[in-house]
């Protein structure tokens, strides 16, 4: 889907990005890192608004900058701060979008309706909520049916309501119409919940890439928190394994270090204590972990 190999950029004496390589297959993909990481900066490369210095980037097969306008017509974008004309009704802007492109106007009502604005559509934008606007956007990204979407933190400006509306809605057009995104952001809880796949961006450099699945077995914490119905006999026959460290705090018992003891003893611990489990999980399975724990490990060259 997008291959970078390499990809540098400067400012002046700012190096934006600095050697960046990735692999970015099909599905929804995160790119994660604090503001000044990168990842605007990034996303106009692919987006072919600025021309990388050094490096390869292919986009669908295609030099962005050198074949910006066939992407176009395969890429939808929705860039951080987009711009509206906000004297005329969301219809008319989009009824404009799909006629430059050469399509029909039922395909702007239809795309209206896909992020639930068709009911607002004669609305004039500047009467529209934050949350309209980035919906407003995911449309005009939309029109045409592209095969990429590329979201550059379209989160940042929505209260909870309006994000869980957006990531719902990304999530379902992923699924319906088979279209692959991409997006930047800072709020990790947030690509967890949509993402299959992130690239962890710092200070202009990918510090990790991959399925988030393996990413979260791979810097997970190796704590686990069991809930019992009694704690204090599950601590007891824990502290008597080998290769284990046992806390008991309330109901609950933590137990840290080899996984491959906990899972293969715990079904007759419990037998034998006549517990009952209440809840069992592994702490720090979260892409903020995941992010601090592999800054740690490149920081420190592992």
């Amino acid at each position: 889907m997008i291959s970078v190999e390499g990809l540098s950029k400067l400012f002046g004496r700012i190096r934006a990005l600095d050697r960046v390589s990735v692999e970015i297959p099909k599905g929804i993909g995160g790119l994660i890192g604090p503001n000044g990481a990168g990842k605007t900066t990034f996303i106009h490369i692919l987006a072919g608004l600025i021309k990388a210095d050094s490096g390869r980037v292919e986009v669908l097969g295609m030099d962005p900058w050198s074949h910006r306008y066939e992407l176009t017509r395969r890429m939808g974008f929705l860039l951080e701060r987009p711009v509206f004309p906000m004297n005329i009704t969301a219809m008319r802007y989009i009824l404009h979008v799909a006629r430059v492109k050469g399509l029909p106007d039922s395909e702007a009502v239809e795309t209206l309706r896909e992020v639930n604005l068709l009911d607002h559509a004669e609305r004039k934008i500047s009467g529209y909520s934050a949350g309209m606007k980035v919906r407003l956007g995911l449309a005009k990204a939309m029109i045409g049916r592209p095969e990429l979407v590329v979201l550059d933190e379209p989160t940042a400006n929505l209260d909870p309501r309006g994000r869980i509306e957006l990531l719902k809605l990304i999530k379902k057009m992923h699924r319906d119409k088979d279209v692959s995104f991409l997006i930047s952001s800072h709020v990790l809880p947030e690509l967890q919940k949509v993402c299959s796949w992130v690239c962890l961006m710092n200070e202009g450099r990918v510090i990790e890439q991959g399925f988030v699945g393996d990413l979260l077995d791979k810097y997970a914490s190796k704590t686990y928190a069991i809930r019992v119905s009694k704690p204090r006999e599950l601590a007891e026959a824990l502290n008597g394994l080998n290769g284990l460290k046992v806390k008991l705090s309330g109901d609950t018992v933590y137990v840290k270090d080899d996984a491959s003891i906990i899972r293969r003893a715990l079904p007759n611990l419990i037998l034998q204590t006549g517990n009952e489990i209440i809840g069992f999980r592994q702490l720090g399975r979260s892409l903020e972990n995941v992010f601090i724990n592999a800054l740690r490990v490149k920081k420190h060259g592992g």
